[in-house]
């Protein structure tokens, strides 16, 4: 009965100290595989940049310096939030932001024309554009007509 109850114990302390199983690693966010906050101001930089020299569009992003400043940084919020990296975007809705502005579904479609431009400048793969694009393509309601 001892070589039981030692063989019991002995299995117990072997159970305590067994290494378990490892977590698998979370996959990283879009955030992180865009490269974190330095790629993402990056991008938002060069996405402003595609704005404004898009005759198309140009004149809807001709602001003021404090006013682009605050674009830029509620973008980069945005793109933030969007892709998981930890960010709350503190700006106005879509609606709220682009009310009274008229933008037309072209307008609309030069925005994301100008975005995959500045996408493809700074290096996000394509995979990467299109989830991109489908967190941007849903808020065409929210933009156009307003």
């Amino acid at each position: 009965m001892r070589a039981l109850v030692a063989c019991f114990a002995l299995l117990l302390a072997a159970c305590a100290v067994a290494p378990r199983p490892a977590e698998p690693p979370a996959a990283p966010s879009l955030y992180e595989q865009l490269g974190g906050a330095h790629a993402v101001a990056a991008l938002v930089d060069a996405l402003v940049a595609e704005y404004k020299a898009d005759p198309r569009i140009a004149p809807r992003f001709d602001l003021p310096a404090a006013d682009l400043a605050y674009l830029r940084e509620r973008l980069i919020e945005q793109f933030c939030e969007a892709t998981g990296g930890g960010c709350t975007y503190t700006g106005l809705s879509m609606a709220e932001a682009h009310s009274g502005m008229a933008i037309t579904p072209a307008e609309f479609d030069a925005f994301i024309e100008a975005t995959v431009r500045a996408m493809t400048r700074v290096g996000v793969t394509d995979e990467h554009q299109l989830i991109l694009l489908s967190v941007l393509e849903p808020m065409r309601g929210d933009v156009v007509g307003q």
